[in-house]
């Protein structure tokens, strides 16, 4: 199994947070675990 992991920027623009998506290569790009 493929998995991809990376991380998502989000949050607002000046307190901007990662979090880790573990994103598997079967599924689409932005699917979600």
């Amino acid at each position: 199994m493929a998995v991809k992991i990376r991380l998502k920027r989000m949050g607002k623009i000046r307190a901007p947070y990662y979090r880790i998506v573990v994103a598997d290569s079967r599924t689409k790009r932005d699917g979600r675990v």
